[in-house]
């Protein structure tokens, strides 16, 4: 079964407009989410679903130019882009990333493949219950309940954020993978970027996380480290 990681970034966020674009440490956040990404060993491909909107032009152009897919579709219903990205490259599972997680971790999204590959249920999550840090968000799905959502969910809000109706119709069996600890967000939006540039002043190391093997404890270390330091950030 082919499993293709499917990230929904565009340029014109509201809050924060050319986020996934953003520096840290000097390089782009979408190229940061898609190199630990890559590093995952349970999916096949990755592709990038962004909107048809010309103000993605410099967003496609980096991602197709680092060697990643890049389908284009409707800027609002992101259910029928996130179907067009699937069908496009023949997934039989979907997970679903978001790009403002610059953070994912490609040994937990390894973690949630095989969990929803041994539970035999159309959905599977990391967020329900909230057990780990908000931005290590994490949905793994079948593409056949991807299409029976896509043609059966009318509210703009279940098109919108793709997966409520996979989640709240009852049609679906569900899953969950959860963390013996509720954490505290490790997030996204324009204080947490100024939050993850100060770290990358003093943790230089965190970009990548290339010098630890295990990507969940790095993560860990970092919360850990901005927790401890929290004062010195501020001031940063």
């Amino acid at each position: 079964m082919k499993v293709v990681a499917v990230v929904q970034a565009r340029m014109g966020s509201t809050r924060l407009p050319n986020k996934v674009m953003k520096p840290i440490g000097g390089i782009p956040m979408i190229e940061i989410l898609l190199s630990r990404l890559s590093k995952s060993h349970e999916v096949n491909q990755i592709v990038l679903a962004t909107s048809v909107d010309k103000r993605n032009k410099p967003l496609v152009d980096h991602v197709r130019k680092l060697g990643y897919f890049s389908v284009e579709g409707s800027e609002n219903d992101v259910l029928a882009r996130y179907v067009q990205a699937a069908q496009e490259h023949n997934a039989d599972i979907v997970v679903r990333i978001t790009g403002d997680c610059p953070i994912v971790d490609p040994d937990l999204v390894d973690e949630c493949i095989r969990q929803f590959k041994v539970s035999d249920v159309d959905y599977l999550t990391n967020t329900n219950p909230p057990t780990y840090p908000d931005g290590l968000d994490i949905e793994v799905f079948t593409f056949k309940a991807l299409q029976q959502a896509q043609k059966e969910a009318s509210k703009s809000y279940d098109r919108e954020h793709v997966t409520p109706y996979l989640r709240e119709s009852g049609l679906f069996t569900l899953g969950s993978v959860r963390h013996y600890k509720v954490l505290p967000a490790i997030h996204n939006w324009s204080q947490d970027m100024e939050r993850i540039n100060g770290g990358q002043k003093v943790a230089p190391d965190f970009t990548y996380c290339s010098d630890n093997n295990s990507e969940w404890m790095s993560i860990q270390a970092l919360q850990k480290w901005i927790d401890e330091n929290s004062n010195k950030i501020g001031k940063i």
